[in-house]
């Protein structure tokens, strides 16, 4: 009811206001100045192909190619005294083509064409905009590893042990998940920590659970305000220094507390973050079959802009793995619950009263990526949702007392990165305005789009993912982005109008489908939109439209068939492909023996997971039996009852017929508790535009379904 007072407020202001500015401005004046200044861009920037060389034209996009080449050859990594300049040049570039879109390519010669022409500007604009605000989190990344190895040597000795609280929240998650984390959280080489399981369901089997592995047990009365409600009850009921939080479905390595806990000893530090790592594969790597070439969809936040917003003390708690002071969080009463996104608002309000929150940039915690296309959209769709609701709650990053300006830009550039989404598919929607109805958004020529947009281009096109460090390329966050568009672009608006509108879901990260599914809530708007390309094109061919502008027709042209690649991969990509193993397999070269019956066999084990060992065959696959017993020294194990399947390829799977606690325990730890596990290796540029295409042309998820 307040937010409805408020508004109304600010109606009954801003209307009369603007009706009285209106009003009282000399537009006809106005106008007069807008043609001297369009008359001078058009004669002073537009190009004349036929009076201008070819040379001459490509100049700047040479010159800038050269340049990115020459940084790459020069520095493998960039250093970041290399990362300014590097900005600042990418910022001209970007300034001097909106200059010339303004003063120079606007079509306003009808009414029709002129609201089209703006948006479509607006668009551009925005896009760029943000893409400026995001070189602030590249100007200089952090690294607080050497930092971690001094302090941890005062948690390893001793002479700093806070008590711990570790708080698991879990509303609907499966018994095997939670099992699976809190083995790993009582992993942790820590001795003075207490783990909670905070179930939001009052399950009778989760209390179970809790009893069968000796961590303490808290439930609530009721579900309000969901995950931040869940943890505020725990708060309170809770009295350790630290607090500690992991989802569900994530595990934390026995080095966690080791390497966090000590930073705590400088009093103004009030939270420290570790990166989110997912040990198996997003929707889009998995369906696509780009696993070994791309990093997933948020390897880029995690491990380069967070450390990027460290330098300026205005990192994100994403939800997870990360370690806060109490008395903070008491400070700002606890877990905010203004909106659906409780961690960014807990950031924020813990920044906005002078606290320290650092990121150490080590995977210290592993966890589950949410596993079908359709979970994974929702996902990020309540990502967008939950950042969007700050504008209208008290953590506005643009409003809140105590933020400084360099807080202030990297918080709302967070908000304008979802913003995207909706001018990302306004852009994919522009040619079709042309091809079917004539409207011409822009007066622009092929030589000035190589003159003053392709510097850019290329220049980002070459060097983003160099600034990056390979987590990514310009060529995937146009694919995320395209994928995401329809959903979070909708969401986006929907959020504007109503901002707590949704109720909260949590993303089900055990949907497997059986077999290949083609999700038509994805789909649907990929299917439209790429036969409406096709059509258009077929439309512009046929008719005299590309005779009448071959210049624009030139350009649409261009937009069209960038966009008709993009929209194919994000229509593969909704084809959710059946997983054939429960778990995921890791590679793990471990002795076994097998005994059945008087005979013995021995070898290594090529892949492990939680439900199975995978060997290389050494026998003709008759003389296997259905059952025996597995001994592996390096888990400890011996006697393990196994079931044995055999497949064509030459592999032999034991599969465990029942592990008793102890030998759960040490699976789990050993599968992902080990320190230093999960280092992200960089990817190639070169092998991911190789596998791009071929995942394309072979039509992967299809491929793999036969």
């Amino acid at each position: 009811m307040n937010r409805g007072w408020k508004r109304l407020a600010f109606a009954v202001i801003l209307f009369p206001t603007a009706y009285w500015i209106c009003g009282s401005s000399d537009w006809v004046v106005l106008f007069q100045y807008w043609e001297h200044v369009i008359h001078w861009g058009r004669r002073q920037l537009q190009l004349d192909s036929g009076a201008v060389s070819p040379m001459w034209i490509m100049t700047p996009a040479i010159l800038v190619a050269w340049w990115a080449i020459t940084l790459r050859t020069a520095f493998k990594i960039p250093p970041n005294w290399v990362r300014v300049p590097v900005a600042i040049v990418f910022v001209v570039l970007q300034l001097g083509y909106l200059v010339f879109r303004l003063v120079a390519t606007l079509q306003l010669d009808t009414p029709l064409n002129a609201v089209f022409s703006l948006l479509f500007f607006a668009s551009e604009v925005f896009l760029h905009v943000r893409i400026i605000l995001g070189y602030l989190s590249l100007f200089r990344l952090t690294n607080r590893s050497a930092q971690a190895d001094v302090s941890a040597q005062f948690v390893r000795s001793g002479k700093y042990l806070p008590a711990v609280d570790v708080f698991i929240p879990t509303y609907s998650e499966p018994m095997e998940m939670l099992e699976r984390s809190i083995i790993g959280c009582q992993a942790m080489e820590y001795p003075n920590k207490t783990i909670w399981l905070l179930d939001d369901r009052r399950r009778p089997v989760m209390r179970s659970l809790a009893a069968r592995l000796g961590c303490r047990y808290l439930d609530r009365p009721d579900n309000s305000h969901a995950k931040a409600g869940n943890l505020n009850n725990a708060l309170k009921q809770s009295h350790a220094e630290l607090v500690v939080s992991f989802d569900a479905d994530f595990i934390p390595t026995r080095d966690f507390l080791e390497r966090t806990v000590g930073f705590f000893l400088d009093p103004k530090v009030a939270l420290v973050q570790t990166p989110q790592h997912f040990f198996n594969q997003d929707s889009v790597q998995r369906n696509l079959g780009l696993e070994r070439a791309i990093e997933g969809e948020q390897t880029l936040f995690f491990r380069v802009l967070q450390p990027g917003r460290d330098t300026f003390n205005a990192i994100v708690c994403h939800g997870t793995s990360w370690v806060a002071r109490r008395s903070a969080l008491e400070e700002i009463g606890l877990i905010p619950t203004d909106t659906i996104t409780e961690d960014w608002a807990t950031s924020i309000k813990l920044q906005a009263m002078g606290h320290k929150l650092l990121y150490l940039n080590e995977a210290l915690s592993s966890g589950l990526a949410a596993d079908t296309c359709g979970e994974f959209i929702q996902q990020n769709s309540r990502w967008a949702q939950g950042t969007l609701q700050g504008i209208f709650a008290s953590t506005n990053p643009l409003t809140i007392p105590g933020l400084n300006w360099k807080q202030r830009v990297l918080h709302f550039s967070g908000m304008l990165y979802y913003g995207g989404s909706a001018c990302t598919l306004f852009n994919i929607l522009a040619p079709l305005c042309y091809l079917f109805f004539g409207i011409m958004m822009l007066r622009m020529s092929i030589a000035e789009m190589l003159f003053f947009r392709l510097p850019f281009i290329l220049g980002y096109y070459l060097l983003y993912s160099w600034l990056t460090l390979g987590y990514r390329s310009p060529l995937w966050t146009e694919l995320y982005e395209t994928f995401f568009a329809p959903s979070i672009g909708l969401t986006v608006l929907w959020t504007m109008i109503r901002p707590f509108g949704a109720r909260f879901r949590v993303t089900n990260k055990t949907r497997r489908p059986k077999q290949l599914t083609l999700n038509l809530q994805v789909a649907t708007p990929f299917f439209i939109l790429i036969a409406l390309h096709l059509i258009g094109l077929a439309l512009a061919f046929f008719t005299a439209e590309n005779r009448e502008h071959p210049e624009l027709f030139g350009i649409i042209l261009y937009f069209t068939l960038s966009n008709l690649p993009l929209l194919w991969m994000c229509l593969l990509a909704s084809m959710d492909i059946h997983r054939c193993h429960p778990f995921r397999r890791f590679k793990h070269a471990l002795d076994f023996q097998l005994h059945w019956d008087s005979h013995t066999l021995g070898g290594k084990s090529l892949l492990l997971s939680e439900n199975e060992v995978t060997a290389k065959s050494t026998l003709p696959l008759s003389s296997y039996p259905a059952e025996g017993l597995l001994n592996m020294a390096a888990l400890g194990w011996e006697n393990v009852p196994v079931r044995i399947c055999l497949d064509a390829e030459g592999t032999v799977s034991f599969i465990f017929k029942q592990l008793s606690l102890p030998q759960r325990r040490t699976l789990v730890e050993h599968i992902y508790c080990r320190p230093g596990q999960w280092k992200v290796k960089r990817k190639s540029d070169v092998r991911a535009i190789f596998e791009y295409l071929r995942a394309g042309l072979r039509m992967y998820p299809l491929a793999e379904s036969v």
